[in-house]
């Protein structure tokens, strides 16, 4: 027999010695290691001889997470064959990918394959390049204490154009700083000179090739502890509703608003929005009727979000994060598409 020279992380089936005897023939040296940065979700398997030899017709798969997530299991030894015999086990619906473990060691992991989704692939990438030009508005400083929001947004126009090759926006650039961001999308207001303690918000919709983006951030000046607060807290309330989407396949538009709602209240502000987001798609599609029936992220919409759209096709979406203090003098903004791994 040659040397065990493949170290693999299991983190599921492969510890049970039963199915080891049956695949290697022997019982495999190992010992406990976690992954930080992963977690674990559910999985069906359909290949009846995997079901056969484990025992259980839903497995678990190894997926990204944040930084406090944490997989324990433990790391295999095996020989190159086995390895292979391993492989053969793994269904279609795994991948086999290196990483390195808690104890800093080099592993074999086979995590959930990707889905292959071109419409999603062509989303994510617009978004990458929307959030490229929010990176490039910051290195230019366009959003600053005593400009007025107008010539902030034309700016920023003229930016998108110049170095993104931005000819279309599926919605109105929009710009709000101090008490203008209380405002929702659609909702008119005065032009601002922007204050030296303001909170600024950005939302951008910018179409890249066919593709809509949506991206929004918020910027506090000044000294303000709170106002800062309410900044880092926008995006927690973000990946804490992110979460609870992967988390619960049959959650509905008002399901993920209560999340939402119930996080910001965890943190001690009102959560300002009639909605928490909405589809997104190839443009116009935002537009569309498709999009607009049963297509917010709100109290009104009881339809799981995965549900497909009145056309039958996979639908897509935006989570609108709109934090205001108790006080009701001003409030922040952020969103991002909904993608399973970031």
């Amino acid at each position: 027999m040659s040397e065990a020279t493949e170290r693999l992380f299991s983190y599921g089936t492969l510890r049970d010695p039963s199915v080891q005897r049956a695949l290697f023939g022997r019982e495999l040296e190992g010992r406990a290691d976690a992954l930080p940065g992963w977690r674990v979700e559910p999985i069906a398997i359909r290949d009846s001889g995997v079901v056969s030899l484990s025992g259980m017709s839903v497995h678990q798969a190894a997926v990204p997470g944040g930084p406090r997530c944490r997989i324990e299991g433990a790391a295999l030894l095996l020989t190159p064959a086995e390895l292979a015999a391993a492989d053969a086990y793994e269904t279609a619906d795994y991948e086999r990918v290196r990483v390195t473990l808690a104890s800093g060691a080099g592993s074999w992991l086979y995590r959930r394959a990707p889905v292959a989704d071109p419409a999603l692939a062509e989303l994510i990438a617009a978004e990458d390049r929307a959030l490229a030009l929010l990176s490039a508005i910051e290195r230019d400083a366009l959003v600053q204490p005593g400009r007025l929001e107008t010539e902030v947004e034309r700016d920023i126009a003229a930016l998108a154009a110049g170095e993104f090759g931005v000819t279309d926006h599926w919605h109105d650039r929009i710009v709000r700083s101090g008490p203008n961001t209380l405002l929702t999308a659609g909702e008119p207001g005065a032009d601002r000179r922007i204050g030296s303690d303001d909170i600024v918000f950005l939302d951008l919709g910018p179409v890249f090739g066919a593709s809509e983006a949506d991206v929004g951030r918020s910027y506090a000046f000044g000294p303000d502890l709170e106002k800062h607060r309410l900044v880092a807290d926008l995006k927690r309330v973000f990946e804490a509703g992110r979460a609870r989407w992967l988390a619960d396949a049959g959650i509905t538009g008002a399901g993920l608003y209560a999340v939402a709602e119930a996080e910001a209240q965890a943190r001690g502000w009102r959560f300002g929005g009639t909605i928490a987001g909405h589809v997104v798609g190839p443009f116009p599609y935002a537009r569309s009727p498709a999009a607009r029936a049963t297509g917010r992220i709100g109290p009104a919409n009881h339809t799981p979000m995965r549900d497909p759209d009145s056309d039958g096709r996979a639908r897509y979406w935006i989570l609108e994060v709109h934090l205001v203090e108790p006080g009701g003098r001003w409030g922040g903004f952020y969103e991002r598409l909904l993608r399973p791994e970031r």
